[in-house]
């Protein structure tokens, strides 16, 4: 699965120096809030961001990336378990100004993959669990592209994400920095 992942980033980076595309790779931190955070340490993932643009400042964009959280105790054989999460969203994205440095704001919508293995926080006997839900996600962003040279440049963004899961939902801010192409 990491392969394919790699090689769609991979022909998408390719295929982006027109300058109507834009393809960014980003490394993320993740950190749980609310509820989500009680159970789940600081996490660390991976986004792949197209965006298209429609007008010189109006962009749709697609998003997929991978997300994981381990247990918050590493006390054994309870709370021993990982939270994956991998959002797959489509979106818009406003850029505030195109230059060298060019900040934007942007919400994408989406489904959300989420995957929990091992034994769930305050399970009182130790039984292993393997669920996989297909849940409803958004994430509203901001952040900042700066232009480094030819189609090259950084990308560093903010993002508040919320899993719609059973009872409560998973929220977290994700903070990334990568590479993009089409700039």
């Amino acid at each position: 699965m990491r392969k394919v992942f790699v090689a769609i980033c991979f022909a998408a980076l390719l295929g982006s120096a027109r300058s109507q595309n834009f393809v960014g790779v980003q490394w993320q931190v993740v950190e749980p809030t609310e509820n989500f955070r009680t159970s789940t340490n600081t996490g660390f993932g991976v986004k792949v961001r197209y965006l298209h643009f429609m007008s010189r400042q109006l962009a749709i964009s697609g998003t997929a990336g991978h997300v994981q959280f381990d247990s918050r105790t590493s006390a054994q054989p309870f709370n021993d378990y990982k939270v994956v999460i991998i959002p797959v969203h489509l979106g818009a994205t406003f850029l505030l100004s195109k230059g060298v440095v060019s900040p934007h704001i942007g919400i994408d919508l989406g489904m959300d993959y989420l995957r929990v293995r091992g034994v769930p926080a305050g399970s009182l006997l130790p039984i292993f669990v393997d669920r996989s839900e297909l849940k409803f996600g958004f994430s509203p962003e901001i952040g900042v592209g700066i232009h480094i040279a030819g189609p090259v440049g950084i990308l560093l963004t903010g993002s508040y994400n919320v899993t719609y899961t059973p009872g409560v939902p998973s929220r977290y801010f994700g903070f990334g920095a990568g590479l993009a192409v089409g700039y």
